[in-house]
């Protein structure tokens, strides 16, 4: 039996929702087996958040799959669309299918951008005789929103109508840009265009308000239509002329690429076109209509969002008074039972795996995993159930045929396991879903806080220093780094990343014993202290792994705090008389505006692992 992976972003948002389901049908009918790898976006400032977001890749064995499917426009955290396809690539031999996102590397489906765009102009100038048509577009980087605006432009030359610059105005995508928008048509006592195109839906429906706060009528002012055709579309008032993608057809024919690249055949082989229809409504005088069917499935999101904060807010009052993992389940059950669905498997890392491996930066799963509870809508399980994390589930709770919602549990960067979830009403996870997940996990974190710090002084005190070496720890870096990359949003003021490993630990363990390891470590934190410099800030991350943080401008004065650490090694190995050589791999990076925190943590360890990978075990001569 096939089984497929579909990675996706905010799989409850109507087009991650609509492809989903798509998908599912197809799969159903065919007997297939769906594993959907969800999460929810860097909603967090904090830039260490998206990292745990980020972890869901690192959960499925990979190679056991026959088939991926990559909704990679949804991956709302940086970084993740480029890691995932390059694990794919040296990793599986399946095909993989993108969706609205072209890669050279893969097939791909994308809905028709272009000539939609071009016919709702073409309806604004033939049926209506407008000529002074604005645009606003999405964002520039974007490829749909380079094409939709390629066809307007491409429309208007046509017909011999100008384009100047105050006719375009670069959006987002989202519904906070309306007024700004008309300020950028209006400039200057413009008169009010006849028309404004909008790429789609979200960015139409905030024109539409700004127009009306202004006292400008839609229609008979100014006709409006967007792109997509979301459900508020149609119950709108006036309702929005819109451009209709027939997503869930997008998910089954991502299907059907699969079964032809199984087959042998041209991926796209009877993969025919995705259906686009365009809706014409109030919103350019064409139809008054409402769609009471849309109406009353408005209304059912309605009570959905109400229960959702409701539960959420209730949720949390009650979490507060959990002081164990039993009591957090309890209260999970109690209030996951809005949503219909036949199971929820809550697996969590394998904690003493996770001790005996050296600690990273970014806590990561573990290769096992402990199932630690069953819910179903009447009872929770507890269990204690070891099993590999690339099989998702223990061997008894698998089943082949089946539809499983797999999400990450995680507090900033720190990965605590994942929820696994069935259903047969996916439409149901669209609010509450979420804000349980996010509930959940700051609830662990603070079950995981209480377990490590048993009397409030001594958590204080064990926070921010590494206990065994009495520099800052990890979370002391993580909240530095936070800190300093918000003056560099604010300032524009770069600053560079150094990566420390300490070279032959284990050797030092094996044949000096751990004690003589430790006192290693401890050799190496103060020289990292000692030298940091006024503007560095050095901390243990890992096992064996160091960082400093250098709030610095000068790549010199880097290169020169490197210079000294290296010497103070060598006047350690030169009078400490041990039987080893003290030795360390260093590389650096510097972060700016250009490069991106994760991207700057990234090349300083790639540097650093240059570095190493010359290098032989810590150990003097023979």
């Amino acid at each position: 039996m096939k089984k497929i992976a579909l990675f996706v972003g905010e799989v409850s948002a109507e087009y991650q929702s609509d492809v989903t389901v798509g998908i599912i049908g197809e799969v159903r009918r065919q007997g297939y087996s769906l594993h959907i790898f969800n999460n929810f976006g860097s909603y967090s400032p904090n830039v260490f958040h998206g990292y745990g977001e980020k972890s869901i890749i690192q959960i499925p064995d990979l190679p056991s799959y026959d088939g991926v499917i990559l909704a990679g426009d949804t991956f709302n955290v940086e970084g993740m669309y480029e890691e995932l396809t390059q694990m794919l690539l040296e990793n599986t031999d399946c095909p993989v299918v993108c969706l609205r996102r072209e890669d050279p590397r893969f097939p791909s489906i994308s809905a028709e951008n272009y000539a939609p765009v071009c016919n709702m102009v073409e309806h604004f100038i033939q049926v209506h005789g407008f000529r002074n048509i604005c645009f606003m577009s999405g964002k520039r980087e974007m490829q749909d929103a380079q094409l939709r605006l390629k066809a307007y432009r491409d429309t208007m030359e046509k017909h011999g109508l100008p384009v100047t610059e105050h006719m375009v105005f670069y959006g987002n995508y989202w519904k906070n840009m309306g007024d700004e928008a008309l300020d950028w048509f209006l400039e200057e006592g413009k008169p009010l265009p006849q028309v404004i195109v909008c790429a789609n839906d979200y960015m139409a429906m905030s024109i539409c308000n700004g127009l009306q706060k202004r006292g400008i009528r839609v229609p008979e002012q100014v006709c409006v239509s967007g792109f997509d055709d979301v459900e508020e579309a149609s119950v709108s008032i006036p309702a929005l002329t819109s451009i209709r993608v027939n997503y869930r057809d997008m998910g089954r024919k991502a299907v059907y690429m699969l079964e032809n690249l199984w087959q042998g055949r041209e991926a796209h082989e009877g993969t025919d076109r995705v259906e686009i229809v365009s809706k014409f409504r109030g919103s350019c005088g064409c139809a008054e209509s409402i769609d009471t069917e849309a109406v009353t499935k408005l209304f059912h999101r309605k009570e959905q969002l109400q229960n959702a904060l409701y539960h959420g807010s209730s949720m949390h009052v009650d979490l507060e008074n959990t002081d164990t993992f039993r009591s957090l389940m309890n209260v999970g059950r109690a209030y996951i039972s809005a949503i219909r669905f036949e199971r929820i498997y809550v697996c969590m890392c394998d904690e003493q795996e996770r001790q005996q491996e050296k600690a990273a930066m970014m806590s990561q799963y573990t290769e096992h995993m402990i199932l630690r509870n069953v819910m179903n809508m009447k009872e929770d399980i507890p269990h204690e159930e070891r099993f590999p994390r690339g099989e998702l589930l223990p061997a008894a709770y698998r089943r082949e045929g089946e539809i499983l919602y797999i999400s990450p549990l995680h507090e900033r960067n720190d990965c605590f396991g994942y929820v696994v979830l069935t259903t047969d009403s996916p439409d149901e996870l669209r609010y509450q879903f979420q804000t349980w997940i996010a509930s959940v996990s700051m609830s662990l974190a603070k079950l995981q806080m209480y377990e490590e710090n048993q009397a409030l002084n001594e958590m204080r005190r064990q926070y921010g220093r590494d206990e065994l070496t009495g520099i800052p720890n990890r979370r002391e870096m993580e909240r530095v780094l936070q800190k300093q990359y918000d003056h560099l949003r604010q300032s524009g003021e770069s600053f560079f990343l150094v990566s420390v490993d300490m070279d032959g630990l284990k050797y030092i363990n094996d044949h000096f014993g751990h004690l003589e390891g430790d006192e290693a470590l401890k050799a190496l934190a103060r020289i990292l202290a000692q030298e940091q410099g006024e503007t560095g800030v050095a901390a243990r991350t890992g096992g064996d792994e160091f960082q400093i943080c250098m709030a610095t401008q000068s790549q010199g004065i880097v290169e020169s705090r490197i210079a000294a650490i290296r010497k103070q090694i060598l006047q350690f190995n030169a009078g400490s008389g041990k039987p080893y050589e003290l030795s360390a791999s260093i590389g650096y990076a510097r972060c700016d505006q250009c490069v991106p925190l994760l991207s700057c943590l990234q090349q300083a360890d790639k540097n650093m692992y240059q570095e190493k990978s010359g290098k032989k075990h810590a150990r003097k001569p023979e």
